[in-house]
């Protein structure tokens, strides 16, 4: 395999020439030979080849593998694999193979097989084994197939590496009784297809936010009204630009190339050619060959809109985009300015309430650091303080209180103690104190007959002689 440096404006060239595409890491590249042809794109070695794998073999059975330069006798054969891969290569690149026009009757079919087709065609002499993807099916077989059918078919050759078996693989298939424009059709179909003019690669996109829109249709038509409609329902304010041609007649060729040229001229955003709908004849314009050319090589995204469903034509197959009806086509170039603005105004909203949910969480900061600040101001420490001095002064002075209202309560219980103990609180009650010389008198032995006492009541003092004393008995 030749890994191939091919600009974009060689692509066509190198293809026809048998440069291939590997669509999934994007690049050319060319298997088998490398032909003279392509070799002006080949700058690397890339190559991957064992041609001198059996350098100076042959059938001599008396040489031995170590004179041939082989150290295994396996090395001497080809697996399986590798034979139908070498089958393989040389269908895939041999150009006759590539589009093959044949004919005959439909024989080993019984119903299609997991939605893709099998069956067979036959002459009188031989037998060709066809099979038919699901999705071509879908766009090109437009009746019953059954056994014993005449039918044409154009399609590829193909080798099944698997099966080890080769097969055609059909891209068109018709009633021989569906006559020679159709076939004429399908010839120029698979020759385009051939040339690339359908590849994916070449597709543009079409842009998400038009501000200018060509439209390529007749005034008179449905079309042009459908696109109008839905157009000003999605989106007003982008800007429609009508080129009136023929859809169908003499002139609708030429006018409709000319419609093409001249908006791919316009800077307009995207090209709509359509019309609403119509039988193969009425579609036949649209087969134009130069049509598809110009639809390729235009520089603006064009949306086809021409058949329904069940009629494709080939600008359906060389457009950007393929719609079934003009309608889907204004849905596709429009966008619906409506989603857009649901989808800003959900987005201020959100925008808003996360602004205002920020927004109290720094008023909460805010508050919480400001209450720090106060709490922490030497205002507030001073006013703390004197609350705690205050405080502890009125505890102080409670105490003090408590402790005198104590006192005095202790105080008064021991006069009241003293009180009773006191010899002039007896004296109320008939008592008296006798002293002489003043000293108390305790015993008789104390004085004498004819000794002055002085005796103390409670309201006054007597004064008194001893005149007898008598002893307890």
């Amino acid at each position: 395999m030749y890994r191939l440096n091919v600009p974009y404006r060689e692509k066509d060239e190198a293809k026809a020439l048998g440069a291939k595409w590997n669509y999934k890491e994007k690049f050319w590249y060319c298997e088998g030979e490398l032909t003279e042809g392509l070799r002006r794109w080949y700058d690397a070695p890339d190559a991957i080849t064992d041609s001198n794998a059996f350098e100076n073999t042959h059938d001599d059975s008396n040489t031995s593998f170590r004179e041939t330069g082989i150290d295994d006798e396996n090395d001497l054969y080809k697996t399986v694999s590798q034979v139908n891969q070498m089958i393989y290569e040389q269908f895939d690149d041999n150009i006759s193979f590539q589009m093959i026009m044949v004919k005959g009757e439909v024989t080993n079919y019984s119903g299609h097989k997991g939605r893709n087709y099998y069956f067979a065609i036959k002459d009188d002499m031989s037998l060709l084994p066809c099979f038919m993807w699901e999705d071509t099916a879908a766009s090109v077989l437009k009746f019953k197939l059954e056994q014993g059918q005449q039918v044409a078919i154009i399609g590829k050759l193909d080798y099944y590496k698997a099966g080890g078996k080769s097969q055609l693989i059909v891209r068109q298939i018709i009633n021989i009784g569906d006559g020679a424009a159709n076939l004429a059709f399908l010839k120029l179909k698979a020759q385009l297809e051939a040339e690339g003019l359908f590849d994916e690669e070449h597709k543009k996109p079409i842009p998400k936010y038009p501000e200018k829109i060509g439209i390529i249709t007749s005034k008179d038509g449905q079309a042009i009204k459908d696109i109008c409609k839905v157009a000003s329902k999605r989106n007003p304010y982008v800007q429609l630009i009508l080129y009136h041609v023929n859809v169908q007649g003499k002139n609708a060729v030429g006018t409709i190339i000319e419609g093409i040229k001249y908006m791919d001229t316009q800077g307009v955003d995207t090209i709509i050619v359509g019309r609403g709908g119509g039988s193969d004849e009425e579609l036949m314009a649209y087969n134009d060959e130069m049509i598809a050319r110009t639809v390729y090589g235009a520089a603006t995204p064009i949306i086809s809109a021409v058949g329904h469903e069940g009629h494709w034509t080939l600008i359906d197959y060389v457009s950007d985009k393929r719609v079934a009806t003009p309608s889907e086509a204004a849905e596709e170039a429009v966008p619906d300015i409506m989603v857009d603005v649901i989808r800003v105004s959900r987005l201020r909203k959100s925008i808003e309430a996360n602004m205002i949910n920020q927004l109290e969480q720094r008023k909460l900061l805010l508050k919480a650091g400001k209450a720090l600040l106060e709490k922490n101001s030497p205002e507030a420490r001073l006013k703390e303080r004197i609350d705690r001095l205050s405080l502890l002064s009125e505890h102080i002075k409670d105490n003090i209180t408590r402790a005198v209202e104590l006192r005095k309560h202790r105080y008064e219980l021991l006069v009241a103690g003293l009180h009773g103990l006191s010899p002039t609180a007896k004296l109320v009650n008939g008592f008296g104190y006798i002293s002489r010389n003043e000293r108390p008198v305790t015993s008789v032995e104390e004085v004498a007959k004819g000794d002055t006492l002085k005796i103390d009541i409670h309201d006054g003092t007597i004064v008194t002689e001893v005149t007898e004393i008598m002893d307890k008995i």
